[in-house]
C-alpha cells in the first residue's frame, strides 16, 4: 500500500523545471545510446537506464523517459505500428519492476545479495519485455506466436544478459548522481 501512495504522490507532483530538464537530459542520453548501440541487436543499456531511472525518480518520470526515447528514435530507426508495442511492452515491464519485483527486494538487507538479485531481476524484466514485444509482433503481423518467440530467443537472451551487465554500472552512476543532486 505504501508504494501505491508513493506512486500517486509522484504522479501528482507538478512538473518543475528541474524535473523537465532531468527528463529531457536522460531522454537525450537514452536516444544517443540507442542509436550508438544500433549495430548490436538487443545489446543496449537503455533498459537498465529505464529501470534505474524508475527506481530513483518514480514510475511516472520513468515512463516519460521511455516514451520520449522510443518516440524520437522511431523517427530515425523507423516508425510504424510496432512502436505502440514497444510502449506497451516497456510500460508493462516497468510496472512489473516498480510494483512487484523491486518492493520484494526491499526486504533483503545484505547489500551484495540485493545488488545481485536486482541485476538478475533487471535481466528478467528485459526478458519479459522481449517476450511481450515478440508476442505483439506476432499478433500484429498475423504469424504464430510460438515460432516468433523461439526465433527471438537469442535476441531476448542477449538483451537479458546485456541488461544484467549494464544494470550495476548504471545504478552506481545513478546513486552518485542523486547524491550529488541532493547536495546542491
Amino acid at each position: 500500500m505504501g508504494y501505491i501512495r508513493h506512486c500517486e504522490r509522484n504522479l501528482g507532483d507538478k512538473m518543475t523545471l528541474k524535473k523537465i530538464s532531468r527528463i529531457a537530459v536522460f531522454s537525450a542520453l537514452c536516444i544517443a545510446l540507442r542509436l550508438a548501440f544500433g549495430l548490436f541487436p538487443n545489446i543496449k543499456p537503455i533498459t537498465a537506464i529505464f529501470l534505474s531511472y524508475t527506481l530513483f525518480y518514480g514510475l511516472g518520470e520513468g515512463l516519460l523517459v521511455m516514451v520520449m526515447t522510443m518516440l524520437i528514435t522511431s523517427f530515425v530507426l523507423g516508425f510504424g505500428p510496432w512502436v505502440l508495442g514497444q510502449f506497451i511492452s516497456y510500460a508493462a515491464a516497468l510496472c512489473f519492476w516498480f510494483f512487484l519485483y523491486h518492493p520484494a527486494l526491499r526486504r533483503i538487507k545484505a547489500a551484495g545479495k540485493k545488488q545481485l538479485l536486482e541485476s538478475l531481476g533487471a535481466g528478467l524484466v528485459a526478458l519479459i519485455y522481449g517476450i511481450m514485444i515478440d508476442t505483439y509482433s506476432a499478433v500484429l503481423f498475423g504469424s504464430p506466436v510460438w515460432p516468433m518467440l523461439i526465433s527471438g530467443l537469442y535476441f531476448n537472451l542477449a538483451h537479458c544478459l546485456s541488461t544484467v551487465l549494464f544494470y550495476p554500472l548504471i545504478t552506481t552512476i545513478f546513486r552518485r548522481f542523486t547524491t550529488y543532486e541532493e547536495n546542491l
